[in-house]
């Protein structure tokens, strides 16, 4: 990309909207964005601001437009940069961007903008991500995470970690230039702690992304449960429908139903599951019912185990919720029809999909764990995990072999470049390096005028 060059692309969302914007970045911005009005050379334009110009259309037509002016280096790109904001129109706005392209701008490449902003130091490469986070967000847990990463939020456990790691080199690499005076700028159990201190809070970054993070492009909350223990029948109850197809006879359902649904302003999807049985060697049925079922669990942000409260937990039921880690996990008592039934002590919610007893009171369960799971410190856009993970575990394994070589009294310089590679590791996710290939897997996958 030529970042001299001028480019423009329409940055409003396609459909009907109360207005268009055209985006121009570049040392030409401001001329040629004035170039398409009816007063182009009237004004030279020295700080931020916001003027409203006649804009020429085909056919001699005028219409009046706003142009959001940053004609310094104060803008989202630290480029001269305008916004152009129009009627709703996507016609007039296509007009207005071919005006704007003969007049020499040339048509933004798809996140072009971003990588601007990112090359000129405005943004990180998480940051980045989370723009795209943003754009792409479906509801408001996964809206907010991705708007705590693009405040940089999450970025801080790794820059602390790769700030330590080079003040520790600093140190290493001071002794070495002075080997020959015998001076000695860290004690040998000094660096021992700090690296082991690093080391034991990147673990835990770890272990916290890989708890928090999944790949769903909304969560995900399945039903599970043995046969015949109301699972369909509180999923129809939940989702306000009659997908699922309950019936007394054990086994009714034999694969999994989905049901995207919206409650708090949290968009998720429904999974009711085929019971979980044991299968005689040959059953091919039961066999793929339990694959399935298995399939639906491995990736979900919440499981509810449903128990049938006239039959309690069994061992089955225990097994079965071993499936889901304990804090993605809510046990329910299912056929609780009785009014003055109370709730059993093997679960946390008494439901009736027959007379509705719980079923809000399950719905507002669900929506606090997916906020509890979703809205923390350490959540994370799918994409960024992904490279922060293999970061975060090459770091750890020289870390690790730092480790080792203090341990073994090695010499200072191989401590010393191990440190620097856990360094150059760190370097990468927070984009104080970065390769042409890192780059095209994060903006391909934005859209033009982002």
């Amino acid at each position: 990309m030529d970042l001299e060059q001028t480019i423009v692309a329409i940055s409003s969302a396609p459909g009907i909207g109360g207005r268009s914007i055209i985006r121009l970045s570049g040392n030409e911005a401001v001329r040629l964005a004035m170039s398409v009005t009816t007063q182009p050379d009237e004004v030279t334009f020295a700080t931020s601001q916001v003027a409203q110009r006649e804009i020429r259309l085909p056919g001699e037509r005028k219409l009046m437009a706003d142009f959001w002016i940053w004609p310094t280096s104060r803008s989202y790109t630290k480029q001269p940069q305008v916004e152009i904001h129009l009627l709703g129109s996507r016609a007039i706005a296509d007009l207005v961007l071919i005006d704007l392209r003969r007049a020499g701008a040339r048509l933004a490449q798809p996140g072009e903008f971003t990588m601007r902003a990112f090359l000129a130091g405005r943004l990180d490469l998480t940051q980045a991500e989370a723009v795209l986070g943003v754009i792409d967000a479906h509801g408001e847990q996964r809206f907010q995470s991705a708007l705590r990463q693009l405040s940089g939020g999450l970025l801080g456990p790794l820059q602390n970690a790769r700030n330590d790691l080079i003040e520790l080199l600093a140190l290493l690499e001071a002794g070495l230039d002075f080997v020959e005076e015998d001076i000695e700028f860290i004690e040998l159990e000094e660096l021992r702690a700090r690296v082991t201190a690093i080391h034991n809070s990147l673990a835990q970054l770890r272990d916290q992304i890989r708890s928090r993070t999944t790949n769903q492009p909304i969560p995900k909350v399945v039903l599970l449960g043995l046969p015949n223990a109301g699972k369909s029948s509180l999923f129809n109850a939940l989702a306000g429908s009659d997908d699922a197809i309950t019936s007394p006879i054990s086994g009714t359902t034999r694969d999994f139903i989905t049901r995207k649904v919206t409650w708090q302003n949290i968009d998720l999807e429904l999974v009711d599951t085929a019971g979980h049985e044991v299968f005689e060697d040959g059953d091919e049925i039961r066999k793929f019912m339990a694959d399935q079922t298995r399939f639906a669990t491995e990736d979900c942000d919440v499981g509810i185990l449903c128990v049938d409260a006239g039959i309690g937990m069994s061992d089955q039921d225990r097994q079965l919720s071993q499936r889901i880690p304990p804090d993605q996990l809510l046990v329910v008592a299912t056929k609780c029809d009785s009014a003055e039934s109370d709730c059993p002590v093997f679960a946390a919610y008494a439901t009736s999909a027959n007379t509705g007893l719980g079923v809000a009171n399950l719905q507002e369960a669900i929506v606090s764990k997916l906020t509890e799971l979703e809205l923390t410190e350490d959540a994370m856009i799918p994409s960024s995990a992904i490279r922060c993970l293999g970061a975060i575990e090459e770091t750890l394994g020289a870390l690790t072999t730092c480790l080792d070589g203090i341990a073994g009294y090695q010499s200072e310089e191989l401590i010393a470049s191990e440190i620097r590679y856990a360094i150059s590791q760190l370097s990468e996710v927070v984009g104080a390096v970065y390769t042409d290939d890192i780059l095209d897997v994060i903006f391909s996958r934005f859209c033009i005028g982002k």
